[in-house]
């Protein structure tokens, strides 16, 4: 294992204003994966976590998202991270097996991407296989900021300093993707089975704190905003999608007449 080791390390990207959801993760991180082999590097400003299977990459002042994550890049040596945010809590156990299968594919393909988490599913297939299929041009989300194993000099190619994963994801870092002929990949299962978010606009999701009481994790309420149970029944529902379509004619008007 010691190539493979050497070969990729985990960042986990958070800052100091989620501190509260380091314990919680990487309770649930060892939990369901105690023999990682991988070095475990956590993005913060000036906090760190008190664990020493962690390793803390200090970035002050906080740069945003992704100056954060290209100054961090640029300190690992490995040619490969696996890509965590510290609201991805692990729901089952983690097969050292498939990472490396996984790796071994990469470093087979030169692949520049392998999503490990299917949000979205692959849009095409490969070979004849049926675990894992490829990620087209023009597919959405085609850079999503899932659990994924990327080849770190492609990330970077792609980070633009000052923006936001969500920028990332689809606005310039779509486009910058397209330009990029190495292949990006996707499984259909999770390799990586995560709770796929645990904190929506800074807000703990009523579902997640759910799923955390389940675990036995108790989430600090002082430090974050749960979702109530009206709201998470609005999301879920698709009632709020209803009401977006409803209205859209007169948001649309709105906006004509505010540009006059």
């Amino acid at each position: 294992m010691k190539k493979e080791k050497n070969n990729c390390t985990i960042i986990i990207s958070s800052c100091d204003a989620y501190s509260d959801a380091w314990k919680p993760f990487f309770t649930l991180f060892f939990r369901y994966w105690p023999d990682c082999p991988f070095t475990i590097h956590l993005i913060s400003n000036t906090l760190k976590y008190t664990d020493k299977r962690v390793h803390a990459l200090t970035i002050t002042p906080d740069l945003k998202w992704s100056s954060n994550l290209i100054t961090s890049l640029q300190q690992i040596s490995e040619k490969y991270i696996i890509y965590f945010q510290e609201d991805y809590f692990l729901r089952s156990k983690v097969d050292n097996k498939k990472i490396f299968q996984a790796l071994a594919l990469a470093d087979k393909t030169n692949a520049a991407y392998i999503r490990l988490f299917p949000c979205p599913e692959p849009d095409l297939p490969y070979q004849n296989r049926t675990d894992i299929g490829l990620i087209s041009k023009d597919a959405l989300y085609r850079n999503s900021t899932q659990t994924a194993i990327w080849n770190k000099q492609q990330l970077i190619k792609l980070l633009q300093p000052g923006e936001t994963g969500w920028d990332f994801e689809v606005k310039g870092g779509i486009e910058r993707s397209r330009l990029i002929k190495e292949l990006f990949f996707a499984y259909y299962e999770p390799v990586i089975n995560y709770f796929c978010t645990a904190i929506l606009k800074g807000v703990y999701l009523f579902d997640a704190v759910k799923f955390a009481k389940s675990e036995g994790i108790k989430l600090d309420r002082n430090a974050r905003k749960f979702e109530n149970y009206f709201h998470f029944i609005f999301r879920t529902s698709g009632i709020k999608a209803q009401l977006k379509k409803l209205l859209q004619p007169y948001t649309n008007f709105i906006k004509t007449h505010r540009k006059k």
